[in-house]
């Protein structure tokens, strides 16, 4: 998974630059996004699905999740259907699902977006 890292990291970036692997810092500046990979099936050839979680966080002052959708939708745009290439390697984004997430800090608010990454190549 190093390379699909490698490849979709600074392509995420571009879009926000506050970007994180896995977890953001305790004290991450809101609003930043957090991916994963969750689930990786390989057929044993060449061709691997990866589920690709993107998960928005932010704490408005005011409650209002307009900047956050506002930024969700931005990661969409730039993601769905797309695909992204380096040698060997070319992987295609399809969204998959969408969903609010609570957090227990009741000011936070959470957006998680998860895509079916086909990857073709080795990873």
């Amino acid at each position: 998974m190093k390379n699909l890292r490698e490849l979709i990291h600074p392509y995420l970036k571009s879009i926000h630059p506050r970007l994180y692997f896995q977890d953001a810092p305790d004290n991450a500046q809101f609003p930043y996004l957090v991916y994963d990979f969750t689930q990786i099936v390989n057929d044993g050839e060449e061709f691997e699905t990866v589920a690709v979680d993107v998960d928005g966080w932010d704490m408005p002052a005011n409650g209002d999740t307009t900047a956050l959708e506002t930024l969700m939708q931005t990661v969409n745009d730039a993601l769905n259907k797309k695909t992204l290439t380096a040698e060997g390697l070319a992987v295609t984004f399809y969204l998959d699902r969408k969903m609010p997430l609570r957090d227990d800090n009741k000011d936070i608010r959470r957006r998680k977006y998860i895509y079916e990454a086909r990857l073709f190549g080795r990873s």
